[in-house]
């Protein structure tokens, strides 16, 4: 059976549209002597009820959320017990040295994450644009705060929609949060192009039935690459000369 046009094209915004948070987060292990990805896992630690992830959501307040947090990643005895169970996943050596206690601020790592999703990617920017030009529908579907930098006004203009998990009470990859981005845009998944940085949201894309590119750091070049090929094929619309 023949593949749906594609008619929108959907991004992430921190890893994809700005600067990836990630890097403020390894850049912050590293000081504080940290295996790398270890803040990562202890981020992720508590599923979708963790502090970090109730913040994106809207559900607490940014007091809250930073104390919360700062308890979360100073708990050494839940986070040694998930990064060697990330380790075992992974293959990894499973005696590296992990720390007895930690001295880690919450409200620091989270002020240098915000730094980080301030800086724009100018490739995908231009992608953006010039997808808009061809008449793509264009929206950003982002895992967010309230006041969250990277939705600066100058970012938020360049879509046709700018869906926010803490105005929504959505995150990815709840399918939910993607669902609501595509009747936004009055498109069904199988007409939409998703891209994202983290795996287990392309994946919750792709269930749906969404096509889908993943933005590595440092690479958003090839991203937008492996963009253009899709469209060239499955496009809705003529590029405009």
């Amino acid at each position: 059976m023949e593949s749906a046009r594609i008619r929108a094209v959907i991004f992430d915004i921190g890893g994809v549209v700005v600067q990836s948070p990630f890097l403020a987060i390894s850049a912050y292990e590293r000081e504080h002597g940290l295996p790398a990805n270890y803040i990562n896992v202890a981020l992720s630690k508590h599923g979708d009820s963790g502090a970090f992830q109730r913040f994106e959501r809207g559900e607490i307040s940014y007091e809250e959320f930073e104390d919360q947090w700062t308890d979360e990643l100073n708990d050494t005895e839940a986070n040694n017990r998930e990064f060697l169970k990330y380790l075992q996943r992974h293959s990894l050596d499973m005696r590296m040295v992990l720390p007895k206690k930690t001295r880690l601020n919450g409200r620091v790592l989270f002020a240098r994450m915000m730094q980080a999703a301030q800086t724009p990617n100018p490739s995908v920017i231009e992608l953006i644009r010039l997808l808009r030009r061809r008449g793509y529908r264009i929206a950003a579907l982002t895992n967010n705060f309230q006041n969250d930098a990277s939705a600066a006004q100058e970012i938020v203009q360049l879509f046709d929609a700018f869906v926010e998990s803490c105005k929504v009470g959505w995150r990815k990859p709840d399918p939910r949060f993607y669902m609501h981005a595509c009747n936004l845009l009055q498109v069904s998944p199988q007409e939409c192009l998703f891209l994202d940085d983290i795996p287990k949201n392309l994946r919750a894309a792709q269930r749906l039935g969404m096509s889908v590119v993943q933005v590595k750091i440092g690479r958003e070049p090839d991203a937008v690459r492996q963009v253009e090929k899709i469209l060239k094929s499955r496009g809705r619309f003529e590029p405009k000369i």
